[in-house]
C-alpha cells in the first residue's frame, strides 16, 4: 500500500483505512465499512467520513455503492465514478 498520511479525525482515519482495504475491481457499502470498524451503528457518520476523503483515488471512496446496488455520492460526479468502477472491473476480468 501506497504510505499515506491525510488529515482527518481518527475516526475519518480509521474510515479511510477501511476503504483502502477493498479490493481493485471490487465495491462495499457504507454499512459494511461501518461493520468493518465495528461501529455498525455509525452508518451516516461513516457516509460522511467518506465524503470527506481528501484523495479520492488513492483512498478509492468510489468504490462505496448503496447497499442496493445504486451508485451514490462522488465528488467527481456519478459519471465519474462509474467509468473508474467500469475501468477496474475491465481490468480484473482481463
Amino acid at each position: 500500500m501506497l504510505p499515506i498520511r491525510p488529515i482527518g479525525t481518527a475516526f475519518q482515519q480509521q474510515v479511510w483505512q477501511a476503504l483502502r482495504h477493498i479490493d481493485y475491481g471490487k465495491t462495499s457499502y457504507y454499512q459494511q465499512i461501518a461493520y468493518n470498524i465495528e461501529r455498525p451503528n455509525a452508518i451516516r457518520a461513516v457516509a460522511n467520513a467518506i465524503a470527506a476523503n481528501p484523495l479520492a483515488i488513492i483512498i478509492p471512496c468510489h468504490r462505496i455503492i448503496a447497499k442496493n446496488g445504486q451508485l451514490q455520492g462522488f465528488a467527481g460526479g456519478i459519471n465519474t465514478k462509474e467509468q473508474l468502477l467500469n475501468l477496474e472491473q475491465q481490468y480484473c476480468a482481463s
